[in-house]
This record gives structure tokens, sequence and C-alpha cells, in this order.
């Protein structure tokens, strides 16, 4: 049996609670990047959009029906949208973005080789995965 132990890290992200996406990357030949008011996620793993328990789109879509699946989805769903809470987890350094509404945007860093995500604040804050799912600040 395998037990997964997620932990909860102890960083704060209050820079980034009440931000609003100003900006969603649509290119379908970029990674996933949402600009906020003052700040920048950048997204190059796997990745799912919830909306009310139900996901809405997620990275698979995209790569799999891509006539159908886009950013500009995730564009529609999270434009405009205030992050209320952050939730990033040590062991394999997933992340949870939840937005108004019920909207939550989970990453899961799945490479041994490739970095996964970047979290970045105008303020100075970074935040990114290394290879293998460990951080970096």
């Amino acid at each position: 049996m395998i037990t997964l132990y997620k932990k909860l890290s102890e960083i704060a992200f209050n820079y980034f609670i009440g931000q609003k996406v100003i900006e969603v990357d649509t290119d379908k030949n970029l990674p996933l990047g949402l600009a906020l008011e003052a700040g920048h996620l950048n997204i190059e793993c796997p990745w799912r959009l919830q909306v009310l328990n139900t996901v809405a789109i997620g990275y698979s879509d995209c790569i799999q029906s891509p006539e159908n699946y886009s950013h500009k989805n995730v564009k529609k769903i999270l434009f405009g949208k205030r992050i209320v809470n952050i939730l990033h987890f040590e062991a394999i350094s997933d992340l949870v973005v939840e937005f108004e509404g019920n909207i939550y945007l989970e990453l899961f860093h799945d490479s041994s080789f490739f970095e996964g995500w970047q979290l970045q604040g105008d303020n100075g804050f970074y935040l990114f995965t290394l290879p293998g799912g460990s951080y970096s600040d």
C-alpha cells in the first residue's frame, strides 16, 4: 500500500490574496500563464481547473482535444477573478490556487527532469518547483 503524505508548507501567500487575474496566455504554443495585478503564475506541468467541484478543463483536454479545449476556455473562467487562498504542499510541490466563486486551479508537478511552475510577485516573491518536485524560493 502506498501512502502519500501531503504536508502544507508554511510559506505565506498573503501578498497574492485579493489579486485579480488580468490576463491569461492563450497562445497554444506557450505554457499556461496567468498575469495577476502584481504578479504572475507560469505553469509548465499538468493542471486542472475545477468549478463547483467539477473539472471544467484540464491540461489533458488541451493536449488531447485542442479543437474543443484551449487556454481560451481557462481565460473565460478565470479572467477578472480574485484569489482567495493558496495552498502549497511541500512533498511534491503541488499548488492549489482558490479563486472567488468556488473555482480551484490545481497544479501537479510531474517531472524528475523539468521545473513545473513558477509563482512570482512584483514585491520580490519568487517560488518555483525544481526537477523531482522540490521547490526553491
